[in-house]
């Protein structure tokens, strides 16, 4: 099965029904798009699950609540899930999910913040009867054990917001979307051989079409970083990609741009209380300057029985989280300037 992980801005392009393509565009490119789009009640599904009684161990709470409290009026949470099917996907497949990114928009949905979660963060997942006896393990093991609705629960959980919606998106397009906006460039800062393809980039700019994209997200081994390199090229490779959207070449010409929406609303999965013609409205005025890129903060790693996982930064991730909770990522990155996307490893 191909496992890679990018493609979260083209996801939000269609959700709020590309986003600098004008307010009337967005609105128009939504209702073009919403019969293409795929529906499920994932949040529904959520709801229904057991509740976890396990304490947060990342969250701050307030006066020794259990729960903490609502988050910042007006602002939305999406949760974005990576993965290679879409029609025929059930719970009880092997499959697990790469890319877990959380997209917070702020309450005057004038910025939004890109938040990562490696596949192999070190995170409590609960009790799957007759596959998981519940503890601490691989978050993308949960997408195995319980599909999107238990990785609603865990990610929520895990960060103490509430999760708004769900977008699910079917990688297998992705080629495509990239050939279709002419190919993307991305600057690298040293030069890499991808093991598995032979393929090299070299230091500087390099331009990417829709197979050697794939290779570039895809990679992990021979980064000097693993996983965290892998997780800055995609958030690179997805603010190069939106830039190259919102470009004249893209927005401008009529046909790209249906290829393009068409070919990107058939990959994804939402949740069947997503409004995308209400959502272009309330989104329409964002550009790719009003996004920021973070990784959920780790120190080190820790043996698990299921091989080596992330160990969450205990203070880094309390930081972040409330800083989501409470709306005010504006001044979190402005503490936190490494971690924004600049250039791929």
């Amino acid at each position: 099965m191909k496992r890679w992980a990018k493609v979260a801005l083209v996801t939000l392009a269609v959700v709020i029904g590309l986003a600098g393509a004008g307010f009337g565009a967005a609105v128009r490119y939504a209702h073009h798009v919403e019969g293409e789009v795929g529906r499920d009640d994932i949040l529904g599904q959520a709801s229904a699950l057991p509740k976890i009684t396990e304490a947060p161990e990342y969250v701050i709470v307030n006066g020794g609540a259990t729960t903490p409290p609502p988050a910042a009026a007006g602002a939305e949470n999406f949760l974005i899930l990576g993965v290679d099917t879409r029609a025929t996907w059930t719970p009880s497949q092997p499959s697990r999910s790469d890319t877990i990114m959380l997209v917070h928009v702020d309450a005057n949905h004038g910025h939004a913040s890109v938040v990562s979660i490696p596949r192999d963060s070190y995170v409590y997942v609960p009790l799957v009867p007759g596959r998981w006896s519940g503890g601490k393990t691989k978050i993308n093991a949960a997408y195995a054990w319980g599909g999107a609705p238990l990785v609603v629960q865990v990610v929520s959980h895990l960060t103490g917001l509430t999760i708004d919606h769900v977008v699910r998106v079917d990688f297998a397009a992705v080629r495509r979307i990239t050939d279709i906006v002419g190919g993307v460039d991305v600057t690298i800062r040293k030069a890499v051989t991808d093991g598995r393809t032979g393929y090299r980039f070299h230091a500087g700019v390099n331009h990417l079409d829709g197979k050697h994209a794939e290779i570039y997200v895809r990679q992990r081994y021979g980064l000097a970083e693993g996983d965290f390199d892998r997780v800055k090229r995609q958030q690179q490779y997805l603010h190069a990609l939106g830039d190259k959207i919102l470009s004249m070449g893209v927005v401008a010409n009529p046909l790209r741009l249906n290829s393009l929406l068409t070919a990107v609303a058939k990959s994804l999965v939402v949740d069947a209380g997503l409004d995308l013609t209400a959502t272009a409205r309330e989104l329409s005025a964002l550009r790719t300057q009003d996004l920021d890129f973070a990784t959920v903060p780790s120190t080190g790693f820790v043996h698990s029985a299921a091989g080596t996982a992330n160990r969450l930064d205990t203070a880094g991730c309390r930081a972040l989280f409330l800083a989501l909770r409470d709306d005010t990522m504006a001044d979190y990155f402005r503490g936190h300037p490494s971690y924004r996307a600049v250039t791929g490893a």
